[in-house]
């Protein structure tokens, strides 16, 4: 169950905004552990009608969810095509999203798309090579090395291939530098690039990493196959430290009863692998477990003012694969949320925010549990992935949460989180039978948010793919200045 609140939160902030625990010193704070405040809209938006984050029944019902939901945010243009998969990655003024490689797909394959023009993005090109069919959650960038990547997954043929695109040239138009096998792996799930460009890992779900040696893009080779010690340590998604010395894990469960495994952050020393020394190994350096959430998703690491933080998503409620109402019994969250640790301290990472909606809150159950399974078979309001918005000094997350949409949250106080703006696309309905590159299972009465959002704030713009909308833009209405300002 829930922690209880403590009092000392409700009360007015004092010492420069600086809320202590009775009892401690004055630099520990209390984590944050209720639903963040909720976006103020504008007068021209299209609010949400029921619980911060919902969907509603009766919106379902009558259609309404098929206009959308928007706070502060508008939609400037749109690259729907055939649907979207699960990841969308970008390079300078290009966008890159996977697809399912479903039945009757015209065009299989990574879509690519130039964005120079904000207002009228253009699809370019497919990439088909056999891990850009069904990337899963393994396409990824790497900036300074102008490289995208991908290993093999469920989506596609099978087999141990990692394909690695240049796009120092045209970003539109990507080059294929290697489509090769290099592990013992037959169907992979994520993996990331070293912020260096020179190593990507990729990730077994629950069985193994295995870092591949990217220096030569047109020559990959494997490094290491790591399975850890009692299956601590083993991926779902992964990042890595600006140094490239530790990985961010997040572990997830197999939620069901009778295979369950601690889910959550770990975080492993992989400086052997970093500095290529020889005979490298993987080793554990701190584990944090929790059980308000299953199947954690995804590690982001940022700072704020210097200060090392790292976020972590679970892709499922308290309950995982047994189920939004078991959770509900159970008086635990039902839908799985971002949490951000403050990990000064690598060896025991501090909890600072959960990032809950109002749907979260075991307390809403009865008001939201039960409007998800019509827009989607498996995943409700829970989140997936998250952006900062500069990860040397974050100020800003974007996250996506499934059938809640993309979220905007101000955490310049990570302990004080607030959301500032969102966007849920409209429903696609009527359109089932028309997105064969779209992952969504179930009714399509809420849409899919699942892909890393981008912010071009330069552009006053925030880039993201839904499954059933495919790429978007959207911008802020308001200066984001005032955004931040509002009480």
């Amino acid at each position: 169950m829930r922690r209880a609140l403590p009092l000392l939160l409700l009360l007015p902030a004092c010492d420069g905004g600086r809320t202590t625990a009775p009892g401690v010193g004055p630099d520990v704070r209390v984590p944050w552990e209720q639903a963040v405040p909720k976006a103020v809209c504008g007068v021209d938006d299209r609010p949400e009608t029921g619980l911060q984050g919902q969907v509603s029944l009766i919106d379902r019902a009558s259609g309404r969810s098929a206009a959308g939901y928007s706070c502060n945010l508008e939609l400037v243009s749109q690259v729907q095509g055939e649907g979207a998969g699960w990841q969308f990655a970008w390079h300078e003024d290009c966008g890159y999203f996977g697809t399912a490689n479903g039945d009757g797909q015209a065009n299989p394959g990574v879509a690519v798309i130039d964005a120079r023009d904000s207002s009228s993005p253009q699809l370019t090109a497919h990439l088909d090579s056999i891990s850009m069919l069904d990337p899963w959650e393994s396409l990824k960038a790497n900036e300074q090395r102008q490289l995208l990547g991908a290993v093999n997954s469920a989506g596609g043929s099978g087999g141990p291939e990692i394909d690695l695109y240049d796009l120092s040239g045209d970003c539109a138009q990507p080059q294929l530098l290697a489509s090769s096998a290099v592990s013992e792996v037959n169907i992979s799930h994520a993996g990331e690039f070293a912020p260096d460009g020179r190593t990507y890992y990729g990730s077994e779900i629950n069985v193994a990493i295995y870092p591949i040696d990217v220096s030569d893009p047109t020559t990959p080779r494997e490094l290491l196959r790591w399975e850890g010690a009692d299956g601590i340590g083993m991926a779902h998604d992964l990042s890595l430290s600006p140094d490239g010395m530790r990985a961010y894990i997040a572990q997830p469960d197999r939620s069901i009863p009778d295979e369950v495994e601690p889910n959550g952050l770990v975080i492993l020393d992989v400086s052997d692998i970093q500095q290529r020394r020889e005979n490298p190994d993987i080793r554990v350096v701190s584990t944090h477990f929790w059980e308000d959430g299953a199947t954690a998703q995804e590690t982001e690491p940022f700072r704020i003012g210097g200060v090392p933080h790292v976020l972590v998503t679970d892709e499922m409620g308290s309950a995982g694969l047994q189920g939004w109402q078991q959770a509900c019994a159970e008086g635990r969250p039902p839908f799985g949320f971002a949490r951000i640790f403050d990990v000064s301290d690598e060896t025991s990472p501090r909890l600072v925010a959960k990032l809950w909606l109002e749907v979260h809150d075991p307390a809403n159950c009865a008001l939201a549990v039960n409007d998800v399974a019509l827009g989607g078979v498996i995943f409700g309001y829970d989140s997936h992935y998250c952006t900062p918005d500069n990860p040397d000094e974050t100020r800003l997350l974007a996250c996506g949460y499934f059938q809640s949409g993309i979220r905007i949250f101000d955490i310049r106080d990570p302990y004080r989180p607030r959301e500032i703006a969102y966007y849920n696309p409209p429903a696609q309905t009527e359109r089932a039978n028309d997105l064969p590159g779209s992952n969504h299972l179930g009714a399509r009465t809420a849409d899919w948010a699942s892909s890393d959002p981008r912010f071009r704030l330069d552009r006053n713009e925030i880039w993201f793919t839904t499954q059933d909308n495919g790429f978007q833009i959207v911008r802020f209405t308001r200066p984001l200045d005032e955004l931040l300002e509002a009480p």
